[in-house]
């Protein structure tokens, strides 16, 4: 048969097929034919590189080298005694990430993922590289990675992708996975972290309770010290006039004057009786003695009543003054109680706590690597990759046709 009774396609599916070419071609029929072979062989080339070669090897590294590895997982949640459900437009806000507070469990999973929650593991005594180190780790799992240097920020990237922190949004439990060689060392490390977190949560009470309280514990020294200072004063001036209370000494005082208003008007009647009967009475100038002297002896008394600096009066008005500052101070130390205890009262119901829902456990199998689907990844992800590469060179060799 010639290559004039055979059509173009026909020779193309021949030779795709593995046939030779027929004898006769032109050359720019020959030279399309050799692009055709030439991808081909680039395909398989890519198939066998891109798919079999990498689903081989892991197929050898996670069925035989994959070190196992163990999962302690933690769930526990952080609330308080104000805590309030979210209602279906804050969930709506929260959506488009518009939300009106920080949420404290969010505040503990930052934490928990943050630098400061490695140095706290390692300020607690635990050899963290050592426990990622551990001999029963692959070379290809072990700390450091094999394409990274000894460092700090080497560790805390290895720490976090082997410590994963998750919350759940509509019931608010965090979960806490661990990944270590060792059980032991993944309950280890689990129960740390909680202890962490329970630390942060405790202080950042602290700092609740020491904004909520300040103002008005220092309310309450300032009326403190008003009471001392007004008790103080009151007391001095009790001591320099050496009187108790002013107002006391005033009834006393009045009850003095009418007495002796009393004895003088006695006096001055028995005065105007002897000058009536007895008008040469030697008594008589007893008498006006005994008149002037209760005279000038009730004259005495009013002046202590009032009428100098030194009178009772005066005292009165400045003892008034006093014990009304002190009256005063006394309810301002009142009121600032009343706000200490409101203050209070306000600190423990804004108190959060963390609350385990799931304890702490040491897993006695490995759930880690997961073998069949890592092997599975690398075949769907070098197909797809080859697959890409195939129908971009189909396209590209159908535009040069």
């Amino acid at each position: 048969m010639s290559v004039t009774d055979r059509s173009l396609p026909a020779i193309v599916s021949n030779l795709l097929s593995g046939a030779k070419p027929p004898q006769g071609l032109g050359r720019a029929a020959e030279a399309y034919i050799a692009a055709l072979q030439f991808r081909k062989n680039v395909t398989r080339i890519c198939f066998v590189v891109l798919v079999v070669v990498p689903t081989v090897l892991a197929t050898l590294f996670y069925g035989l080298l994959a070190a196992p590895r163990y999962v302690s997982e933690v769930k526990f949640i952080v609330r308080s005694v104000s805590t309030q459900r979210a209602t279906g437009l804050d969930m709506l806000f929260r959506t488009f990430g518009i939300a009106k507070t920080v949420d404290d469990a969010n505040v503990i999973q930052k934490y928990l993922e943050s630098r400061d929650a490695l140095q706290g593991v390692i300020d607690a005594r635990i050899d963290v590289k050592a426990i990622f180190q551990r001999p029963e780790a692959d070379w290809w799992s072990s700390y450091p990675y094999v394409w990274r240097r000894d460092t700090n920020e080497s560790l805390y990237d290895y720490f976090s992708n082997h410590v994963t922190v998750g919350e759940d949004s509509t019931k608010g439990i965090i979960e806490l996975d661990v990944v270590t060689f060792r059980p032991e060392d993944s309950l280890e490390l689990s129960k740390t972290l909680l202890r962490l977190a329970e630390g942060m949560v405790n202080k950042m009470n602290e700092r609740a309770q020491r904004d909520a309280m300040g103002a008005a514990q220092r309310e309450v020294g300032l009326a403190m010290d008003t009471v001392i200072q007004a008790q103080s004063a009151l007391t001095q001036f009790r001591n320099k006039e050496v009187i108790v209370d002013p107002s006391k000494s005033t009834f006393s005082l009045i009850e003095t004057i009418g007495n002796l208003t009393t004895d003088l008007s006695y006096a001055l009647a028995e005065l105007k009786e002897m000058q009536t009967s007895s008008p040469n009475s030697p008594a008589i100038p007893n008498q006006r003695a005994k008149i002037a002297a209760l005279e000038e002896r009730v004259r005495a008394e009013r002046a202590k009543m009032a009428g100098g600096d030194d009178s009772l009066a005066s005292k009165i008005a400045t003892y008034e003054q006093l014990a009304l500052r002190r009256d005063l101070a006394d309810k301002s130390l009142a009121s600032a109680m009343n706000a200490l205890d409101v203050a209070r009262q306000e600190a423990r119901r804004q108190h959060i706590y963390v609350e385990e829902v799931v304890a702490p456990n040491l897993p006695d199998e490995s759930t880690e690597p997961r073998r069949l689907r890592s092997i599975m990844t690398v075949l769907v992800f070098g197909f797809a990759i080859f697959a890409v590469i195939w129908i971009v060179s189909i396209g590209y060799g159908e535009h040069s046709q």
